[in-house]
């Protein structure tokens, strides 16, 4: 193939590239500034000076932009994830490290994680886009696994279905935090529920029974 046609090529993907950056660049600032539902894809090819229908070449719908979004962002998400399960600390700090580092993840991009949330439970999604999560309980199996090795963490369960029944505690706090509204994103709240997993519910034998604090 001629050289020149390979350039020509080659400035062609380029350019489709810095469009796709800029919009994914323009939506993420409009969405901080205004919120997501608030901001129209008009908004954004405006500031970029492209046609809509440009846009909807790189992403179909508006709700396309979140998971991009994510996948940009997840590469230093995991390297603090492997920072911590490679730390010299009990494996309890370390699933506690693991949930309050990704807890404030989530509060810096909160109008983003709102509306990826948001679009993932409606009805009308076909697609539900899980691989932030799927990271997530893959690293807090690792955490699991380790403690089982250290007789810490029960062994007659894998540690993935332990890591499921964590994440799902997780995503009801989140769930509580951006979308209900009844809490704010806050480590003594996470670390509560955590705690109350990790220890269960069961009152231990020979341990005598407190009083109910009143309703």
């Amino acid at each position: 193939m001629p050289s020149f046609i390979l350039k020509k090529s080659y400035k062609r993907e380029q350019k489709k590239k810095s469009t796709r950056d800029a919009i994914l660049r323009i939506a993420q600032k409009l969405f901080a500034e205004k919120g997501f539902e608030n901001t129209a894809v008009e908004d954004i090819t405006r500031q970029i000076n492209i046609a809509q229908s440009t846009f909807f070449n790189y992403f179909p719908r508006k709700e396309d932009i979140l998971p991009e979004m994510f996948r940009k962002k997840l590469p230093a998400m995991k390297d603090k994830w492997t920072t911590i399960l490679d730390a010299a600390t009990p494996v309890k700090t370390k699933i506690q490290d693991i949930f309050n580092t990704t807890a404030q993840f989530i509060a810096k991009n909160e109008n983003i994680s709102r509306a990826l949330l948001i679009n993932n439970v409606s009805s009308l999604n076909q697609r539900y886009d899980r691989f932030f999560f799927e990271e997530f309980r893959s690293m807090v199996a690792k955490v699991l696994e380790k403690g089982q090795q250290e007789g810490c963490i029960r062994r007659d369960l894998s540690a993935e279905k332990l890591a499921a029944m964590l994440e799902g505690v997780f995503n009801l706090f989140v769930i509580d935090c951006l979308v209900k509204r009844i809490c704010k994103i806050s480590s003594d709240e996470l670390n509560q529920r955590i705690n109350l997993c990790l220890e269960g519910i069961l009152v231990k034998e020979n341990i005598p029974l407190q009083k109910t604090a009143d309703l």
